[in-house]
């Protein structure tokens, strides 16, 4: 009886045990959480983040598409409405694709759902700031945060259809992940991390890029750690102490015990972020649906296995697996064979000098304060502190690297690609608005006013001169090549957004033609099966970007014409909108009858150059 009586008092004490770990548990989760947020730290680098989201979303919509936009956001929507699918390293990584389709097929293709993916992205991306907290003061943390957020360069091209902004947000991240593996000895963040490392890879195929310059950067701070042995004689009896911990380490893991478990585990976690990597890259890479039928690749070359295929039959995984790798190592590089091969026009080392002064001018201009303040914190850091910090040291080995050899990777030269050394540097320039930061504050707590007012002044300068060129850039001069330097060249001038409401709603109401295409500039003789318009063959269908772009996102019918013998067809009854070159008006006015009363507007399809017009039937337009 006493012991029938004891069987449930020990399944009470169990369970109570049992509630009270659980209660432990949570009640620690939940404390680390609260603790979280009240933390001032985190609360100001989720508060500018909460910024740089609002500012990337604001007016995102309103900047007519640049040509590089329209060409993805066109193969994203042929994506979206075939289900086809195949990367090329013209357009760059796929993870944009993959991230946009379901935004077209949930709220239609517009300019603002296309560049929505980068915008998240990169608003989000001053969070990143608090994986480097261990290496970073406080304040240093929150100052990263705001030069990710508010940095011209990254507002511009976060608010632009590129993979740019993606591939430095996710490696820098992953990066941060691996800090925190480093300086936690904690395996399980190597999952996130290779997360990250994978949409790295599948956003641009610079993130090669990435991995070989912290390579170099890690070399140059473990050279920098033996010229400087902090407990040893010597940086060669620096070595000798870490080969024989290493022996001791090795054989401790030989007799068994706690060591071997441990690297077990961490064999483990290896194994498993190289399969979050592995997995990634699949998912993004594998072609889908009719991908030889829609995109101008061959069967042979992306195999004739899809990714769809596979799931419904996992026994075909290997093959998909050989050929998306087969594809993907023959196609990824070629990203940069442009511009390391030497051409008729160029050779590399002209190309170099070309490019290296531009791109020099647009940091300069668009990124002062990060390359001032990087090179104050890197003095600072390696000269002015008995313990230099790795990461202040890393950052500015990897930024200056960037610096040095982006122009080398250019065939044709884009200011986007200084979004790269700037993520880096910021590191650096971090700890050197640290200083400043720190001076004004010594001085405020000994009483001097005189220098406490000349450290705020000058940071509300720099910080102010941040903002104020990342809104000009942004916002206020987004279209005028003149004032921006940040603008490339097939970046259409002045605002057609008007125009192109019309023609979506002309295309939406108007039965028959919508649009008339017309001129030789425009329509091409090509195979034309890749693209829609039919009519606007391969050799010309990329001169008419952006508006290709939008004709196919308005699902506008439309009749090409290339010479003016032809304009017959069309003459007793032109349609609604007409889009031609300037230079053609006068042509159209003389053959077609009755579009003497159309109202027009002549446009830039690139910076200068390239004016084209879009003719509007006065009776079509919304008034």
């Amino acid at each position: 009886m006493d012991a029938g009586r004891d069987v449930p008092n020990a399944r009470t004490r169990l369970r109570a045990r049992a509630d009270s770990a659980l209660r432990g548990l949570t009640g620690g989760v939940r404390d680390r959480a609260s603790g979280a947020l009240r933390d001032p730290v985190v609360l100001a680098v989720l508060a500018i983040a909460a910024a740089a989201l609002f500012t990337r979303l604001f007016w995102l919509g309103y900047r007519t598409a640049h040509w590089d936009e329209a060409r993805v956001a066109y193969w994203i929507l042929r994506y979206e409405e075939t289900g086809a699918f195949a990367y090329r390293s013209i357009i760059h990584g796929p993870f944009v694709h993959h991230a946009t389709r379901p935004l077209f097929a949930l709220f239609g293709p517009s300019d603002f759902v296309a560049r929505l993916p980068v915008a998240v992205v990169g608003g989000l991306f001053p969070v990143s700031a608090l994986l480097y907290r261990k290496y970073l003061r406080g304040h240093e943390t929150v100052l990263l945060a705001f030069m990710f957020a508010f940095n011209s360069v990254l507002l511009y091209y976060s608010r632009f259809l590129r993979s740019d902004v993606l591939v430095a947000a996710f490696m820098m991240t992953a990066l941060g992940f691996l800090v925190r593996t480093y300086d936690t000895r904690n395996p399980r963040y190597l999952h996130p991390a290779a997360l990250f490392l994978g949409f790295g890879i599948a956003s641009k195929e610079n993130a090669l890029i990435y991995l070989l310059v912290w390579i170099g950067a890690t070399a140059l701070v473990i050279d920098t750690g033996l010229f400087r042995p902090r407990s040893s004689r010597s940086g060669l009896d620096l070595l000798r102490e870490r080969a024989r911990a290493v022996r001791r380490y090795a054989s401790a893991v030989k007799a068994g015990g706690t060591k071997r478990k441990r690297v077990g585990v961490v064999a483990l976690h290896l194994f498993g972020a190289g399969a979050v990597v592995g997995l990634v890259w699949l998912y993004t890479f594998a072609p889908r649906g009719g991908a030889a039928e829609y995109y101008p690749v061959s069967a042979s070359a992306i195999g004739s296995i899809t990714f769809g295929d596979a799931i419904a039959d996992p026994t075909r995984l290997p093959a998909l697996i050989e050929n998306t790798w087969n594809y993907w190592y023959s196609e990824y590089p070629t990203w940069s064979d442009k511009a390391l091969a030497s051409g008729e026009d160029s050779s590399l080392s002209e190309r170099y000098l070309e490019f290296a002064p531009q791109y020099v001018q647009v940091l300069r201009e668009y990124a002062l304060p990060t390359l001032l303040f990087a090179a104050i914190g890197f003095l600072g850091e390696r000269y002015g502190r008995e313990r230099s910090r790795n990461l202040i040291l890393f950052g500015t080995y990897a930024g200056v690297a960037s610096v040095i050899g982006y122009p080398l990777g250019l065939d044709i030269f884009g200011p986007w690609n200084a979004v790269h050394p700037i993520v880096v540097l910021a590191l650096p320039a971090a700890a050197g608005l640290g200083v400043l930061y720190r001076w004004g504050r010594n001085a405020l707590s000994s009483g001097d006013t005189v220098t406490t007012a000349l450290a705020a002044l000058v940071l509300l300068v720099v910080l102010g001169h941040v903002v104020a060129t990342a809104a000009g850039a942004a916002y206020v001069h987004d279209t005028d090549s003149e004032a921006n330097g940040l603008i490339q060249y097939a970046q259409p001038a002045g605002d057609m957004r008007y125009d192109l409401q019309q023609l979506d709603r002309i295309a939406a109401e108007n039965d028959g033609t919508d649009v008339l295409l017309f001129e030789s500039y425009f329509v091409g003789n090509g195979e034309s099966g890749y693209y829609h318009p039919a009519c606007m063959g391969t050799s010309n269908w990329f001169d008419g970007l952006p508006l290709s772009w939008y004709l196919y996102a308005a699902d506008a019918n439309v009749t090409c014409v290339q010479n003016s013998p032809d304009l017959g067809a069309v003459s007793g009854d032109p349609p609604p909108i007409i889009v031609t070159r300037k230079r053609s008006v006068s042509v159209l006015s003389q053959q077609l009858d009755g579009i003497g009363g159309y109202e027009y507007t002549v446009y830039e399809l690139r910076a200068y150059g390239t004016e084209t017009v879009i003719l509007f039937d006065p009776l079509a337009l919304d008034e």
